[in-house]
């Protein structure tokens, strides 16, 4: 599954799918094909060659026969507001308030909503208080879900050092749901800072004061 919505402006069909060969998805089997032979495949059956999904590397990519009306454009669904579970509240500055999904801004980030001011905000697991256990439960899934992966090298190999520093910096973003993931050091011993901090000091000596 990619990490994001592909913009419409990435849709590909017939001619403006850059590959000289595609494999054609006929419906019992992939078949690898020249891009315009499979193009007039698909409009002797009056649709049109679509790609399943933005290019990657040079492989051939991946098509299917479908409908295509021009101009191009999203299918049109309502957009429907996710009700507030009033069981997943937790003590903020002016009382509490309801967790309501992700945030979608930076990692761990999690949607809020006041419902004495009426407004939602964006909020990290170190700016939440007390919650409820349900909230509790929440927050734990959703920074599981949220965790960035390991660092891997031009050859996909993953040194020892790194590892281990990524499971220390996960560690503390379970506990506060904040991660940066910003070159640092720190200003008293000069060591590169785990990514999950904004501070300019390592725990060595933040702890030390």
């Amino acid at each position: 599954m990619p990490d994001r919505m592909w913009s419409l402006a990435e849709f590909r069909f017939d001619e403006a799918i850059e590959a000289a060969e595609v494999y054609l998805d006929s419906g019992t089997e992939l078949e690898l094909m020249a891009r315009d032979e499979s193009i007039a495949f698909a409009h002797e059956r009056g649709a049109n060659l679509v790609a399943s999904c933005p290019p990657t590397g040079e492989a051939a990519p991946s098509c299917v026969v479908a409908k295509v009306s021009l101009p191009v454009r999203w299918e049109r669904a309502p957009i429907d507001e996710p009700p507030i579970d009033e069981r997943l509240w937790f003590e903020a500055p002016c009382g509490r308030d309801v967790l309501v999904g992700n945030g979608h801004s930076f990692t761990g980030r999690m949607a809020a909503w006041c419902p004495h001011e009426g407004v939602g905000y964006n909020v990290s697991r170190a700016e939440m208080g007390a919650m409820s256990e349900e909230a509790r439960y929440f927050v734990a899934g959703f920074l599981a879900g949220n965790e960035p992966g390991y660092p891997v090298d031009v050859d996909g190999e993953t040194d020892e050092a790194d590892l281990s520093a990524w499971r220390a910096a996960l560690a503390r973003f379970r506990r506060t749901g904040s991660w940066y993931g910003r070159w640092g050091t720190c200003q008293v011993c000069g060591c590169v800072l785990l990514p999950d901090t904004a501070g300019d000091r390592c725990h060595q000596h933040s702890a030390a004061g």
